[in-house]
């Protein structure tokens, strides 16, 4: 779940990145041609877009980003005559865990990076709230209520004017290094002292009481939230600091909004006869009447410029279309692993009875005597039973029908059932967005059978396969997607019209491409269809394979996709003493073309007596 929210900050983070840069390089000619309202606006935008990583999926990504290993195993199966219980390596997996020992343990890489980044945040945090109530507290200590009349008198007609409601309470402290607003339900003025000329405190006070009516502290702790969860990102460094600017000089531009020259420059010197300390220590939830030598160079050009400034409506518009374009963006982005994070391990599907390999990491299910199924994360680290409970008393049990596929991954578990396998009774799935600490059972409207495949290519895209035998050693198979996380789910097409045997495998890259693997029949395989536009049409794929292993029967296994990256297992199988092991093709592109490379397969080959 952390790591799924931290991949989702990750992806916006990157992308609003973008933007800023180029917000930021234009900051000088917009500041010379439009009002601050509309950079104001186009800064709050862009800050709630920092705080809301929300991404509608697509079928495809644009952008690929390599992190290391996310635990996911892909493994849809009908449960064949189950003798063992518990997901264990077998024999066959020792000479590719060689291949492969550098795999990444559990927790992952990137659940590591997850957990510093939670750290980072709750620091980051801690650190300016804890400053702020300290410093709130100390001011408060060292604070008095205005005691000269007049001056409570001209302050009392600048809220009338301003139209500002009594609940702003005005003190001094000598703790405050010039005037502020701190506080946001009961909001406190500090002054750091009564003695200004009515003119500079008329100045001091409009310019604190514009702040309050346009909700500005609200706004910093927007920014100071953000800031906190891209602590990472130097972009987002810099957005809070030219933000923290454009509030100023937007107060500014309202304070003089349609005054003279000297109304301005009167203004200027308030703001110089205010500034008790030239560089005060910035506080991020608070407003500062002044700023550094930067910043108040800007302020004071803003304030004295005469010339009139476009209205920044299309200016505005075109930025929030950008900032939606960018969304796009990072919904169309995969975070995903490298091809070497895939760790082996077995599951035990129904061909012949026989265990075969297929991919893990780190995620398996067990089966209690009494039927209960259980999932483990983490190499066994987090187990957890499921409300799925079989029933092994069944005589269809021995005869290998307790149809059931799994989907394992900390950010989505799924596992699809047949409450009655040995009847063409409605399909069930039950999924977990959270480890297994919450379940939601659905049933899978119009799904039968008793073969059973199921997996997600994001967390609210996947697809499920049920297959049930017509005899003969002949099967119907019927493919189903979601795009709402497995709550409903809608038939697409299959290819039982040109051909229909038992599946051995079912996997799909995105939406679109997906892939059904058959048990050998006619030909030695590996029998492959696929389809390239969501189920419309099937063709049969080819790929050529060394003649040294055209003496075995080859069944395709479920295939993994990271990304655009993806690994085919075929089963290899010797007529006289069954599996023997796998081979692998390999994809970069979603599933389009698909090689083989006998580099990765050297030890295995030697382990098994495959001569090249």
């Amino acid at each position: 779940m952390l790591s799924s929210v931290f991949k989702d900050y990750l992806i916006t983070s990157a992308t609003t990145s973008l933007l800023i840069v180029s917000l930021l390089l234009l900051t000088p000619l917009l500041r010379k041609r439009y009002t601050a309202k509309w950079t104001y606006w186009i800064w709050v935008i862009l800050t709630i877009r920092l705080l809301l990583p929300f991404n509608f999926p697509f079928s495809s990504n644009l952008i690929e980003i390599q992190l290391p290993e996310r635990q996911t195993i892909n493994s849809g199966f009908q449960e064949g005559t189950l003798k063992e219980t518990q997901v264990k390596p077998t024999i066959a997996d020792q000479p590719i865990q060689a291949v492969v020992e550098s795999a990444i343990e559990s927790p992952s890489l990137f659940s590591i990076i997850a957990i510093v980044w939670l750290i980072g945040v709750m620091l980051f945090l801690l650190y300016h709230v804890v400053g702020y109530y300290t410093f709130r507290q100390q001011v408060l200590r060292w604070s008095r209520p205005i005691e000269n009349k007049r001056t409570a008198a001209l302050i009392k007609n600048v809220f009338v004017q301003l139209g500002v409601p009594p609940s702003v309470t005005v003190l001094t402290s000598e703790k405050v290094p010039n005037p502020m607003i701190v506080g946001f339900r009961k909001p406190l003025l500090f002054l750091p002292h009564e003695k200004y000329s009515r003119d500079v405190l008329y100045f001091i006070i409009k310019h604190e009481l514009v702040h309050y009516k346009r909700h500005d502290m609200m706004f910093k702790l927007l920014l100071l939230t953000v800031h906190a969860l891209h602590w990472f990102n130097p972009f987002v460094w810099l957005l809070v600091r030219e933000a923290s600017r454009v509030i100023e000089i937007y107060c500014d531009e309202t304070v003089v909004s349609k005054q003279s020259l000297y109304y301005r420059k009167k203004y200027c010197e308030a703001i110089l006869s205010a500034m008790q300390s030239p560089n005060p220590k910035f506080l991020a939830l608070s407003t500062n009447f002044i700023g550094g030598k930067n910043a108040m160079k800007q302020r004071f050009m803003s304030i004295l410029s005469m010339k009139k400034k476009r209205n920044g409506v299309g200016l505005f518009c075109t930025f929030v279309l950008l900032i939606g374009t960018l969304g796009v963006l990072a919904a169309c982005t995969n975070i995903s692993n490298g091809k070497e994070a895939i760790k082996p391990g077995t599951i035990y599907s129904s061909i012949d009875g026989d265990p075969i390999v297929a991919y893990d990491a780190g995620n398996s299910y067990s089966i209690n005597a009494d039927g209960t199924v259980s999932v483990s994360y983490r190499n066994g680290a987090v187990t957890v039973k499921t409300p799925l409970k079989l029933d092994k008393t069944r005589e269809t049990w021995d005869r290998g029908i307790s149809a059931s596929g799994f989907f394992i991954s900390e950010d989505k578990t799924a596992i699809v059932y047949n409450p009655q396998p040995d009847k063409l009774s409605p399909v069930h799935v039950l999924i977990s967005d959270d480890m297994g600490k919450t379940w939601n059972d659905y049933i899978i409207q119009g799904a039968k059978g008793n073969e059973l495949f199921i997996g997600f290519t994001s967390k609210n895209e996947g697809w499920m396969v049920s297959g049930h035998s017509r005899g003969v050693g002949s099967a119907l198979n019927y493919v189903f997607q979601t795009s709402d996380g497995g709550k409903t789910w809608e038939e697409v097409g299959n290819p039982n019209d040109i051909y229909s045997e038992h599946l051995t495998g079912v996997g799909f890259s995105n939406r679109d491409i997906g892939f059904l693997g058959y048990r050998y029949f006619m030909d030695d395989g590996p029998v492959i269809y696929w389809t390239k536009d969501q189920g419309k049409s099937w063709g049969k794929l080819s790929v050529p394979l060394p003649e040294k292993f055209s003496q075995y029967k080859k069944d395709p296994l479920s295939p993994i996709f990271n990304g655009k990256e993806g690994i085919f297992p075929i089963a290899l199988i010797d007529p006289e003493t069954g599996v023997i092991g796998t081979i692998d093709l390999y994809s970069k592109d979603g599933g389009l073309t698909w090689v083989y490379d006998e580099k990765y397969d050297k030890l295995f080959n030697k382990a098994f007596g495959i001569a090249y």
